[in-house]
């Protein structure tokens, strides 16, 4: 007796549900596929050399302070009426956006004038507590940090040159250095897109 053909009506239901799953499989891995997104860590540029300044509180403060601490560095002086306002003012609001146990460190290319006591009386706005340092010291020293040791630009107005924002041009941007004493990257303190990518260089250094 011969058997009776399939229902291929029984057939569509699985095969359905099949296609279903291998479909649904597909789409979760190209999906995954599109948001993987590899983050390539912000290059090395330099090892910072050993210094030692004067902190606005009169203490010692140099790079032995900093070892194993990720910290993002300027250059200011407390008499600029040019950039250094509105750099101190974006390191203010990177302190409160960055992570935690970030330092801080702001020296001054005008040791002269910016004593430990200007230093301070400048530094109270904002609160530097100790994770935020002010730094004095020898003006050649202090120079040749910039120039020499991150290799940022540093000098004094030529005399008889005019000078809206008072006697020293310095480089306005800020530089990351991690916990290896290993500079990071260099941002313009004047550009909200590269001070969106100082923070996020600085949330993955401070891991």
């Amino acid at each position: 007796m011969s058997s009776s053909p399939r229902n291929p009506r029984r057939l569509i239901a699985p095969l359905a549900l099949l296609a279903l799953a291998l479909a649904a499989t597909a789409a979760g891995l190209w999906w995954r596929r599109q948001t993987l997104v590899v983050i390539e860590p912000p290059p090395v540029y330099l090892d910072v050399p050993a210094f030692a300044f004067t902190r606005h509180d009169g203490r010692s403060f140099g790079l032995a302070e900093l070892r194993g601490k990720t910290w993002v560095g300027d250059f200011i002086f407390t008499t600029c009426t040019g950039i250094c306002p509105p750099m101190t003012r974006r390191m203010a609001r990177l302190r409160k956006e960055g992570p935690a146990g970030v330092q801080y460190v702001t020296f001054s290319v005008d040791p002269e004038t910016d004593t430990p006591e200007v230093l301070t009386r400048y530094a109270a706005p904002f609160d530097p507590g100790d994770d935020w340092s002010f730094l004095t010291g020898a003006r050649d020293a202090l120079h040749g940090f910039a120039r020499d040791g991150v290799k940022l630009d540093v000098f004094e107005t030529p005399k008889g040159e005019p000078a809206p924002d008072g006697p020293f041009m310095h480089s306005g941007r800020f530089f990351l250095v991690d916990g290896q004493a290993r500079v990071r990257g260099y941002y313009d303190s004047g550009d909200e897109d590269d001070m969106k990518r100082l923070l996020e260089d600085l949330r993955q250094v401070a891991r």
